[in-house]
């Protein structure tokens, strides 16, 4: 038999592509952060947003649905980088309304501009519920 022996093959190193490493109008080159790509956010999303912020409102109540739906309840209309929202609040009793709804506007439309970045156009709140504090007095046993 006669020796053979394996040649390990031979390996000529590779260079980098310049355009690889990012480099302006390179191949690899991505351009700005901001033009690399979209940021899409759904309705729904701008939605929750306005219901917490409405609950942080003074006054504002978290209310199970009994026959609709739970509130606070927003409704986000979207067109490119502008919102008009409607939020539905119970509140309790008490409370100055036409105050507390320009509080609620006011909180909303910051929350939504400062997390999502839109534009909000309007924020309309509709008061549906007002809950009158329990009168009841505790029962005494004698």
């Amino acid at each position: 038999m006669a020796d053979t022996a394996l040649a390990a093959p031979s390996v000529e190193p590779i260079e980098p592509d310049p355009g690889d490493r990012g480099d302006p109008g390179g191949p690899g080159d991505r351009g700005e952060p901001g033009d690399r790509g979209a940021l899409i956010i759904s309705p729904r999303v701008v939605e929750r947003i306005a219901e917490a912020s409405a609950l942080e409102a003074r006054g504002v109540l978290r209310q199970e649905a009994t026959f609709r739906h739970d509130l606070p309840k927003a409704n986000a209309l979207l067109a490119g980088q502008r919102a008009r929202l409607t939020v539905e609040v119970a509140v309790e009793w008490g409370h100055p309304l036409a105050e507390l709804a320009a509080e609620i506007r006011g909180r909303v439309g910051s929350t939504v501009t400062h997390l999502t970045g839109l534009v909000i156009d309007a924020v309309s709140v509709d008061i549906s519920a007002v809950e009158i504090p329990s009168t009841k007095i505790p029962r005494r046993v004698e």
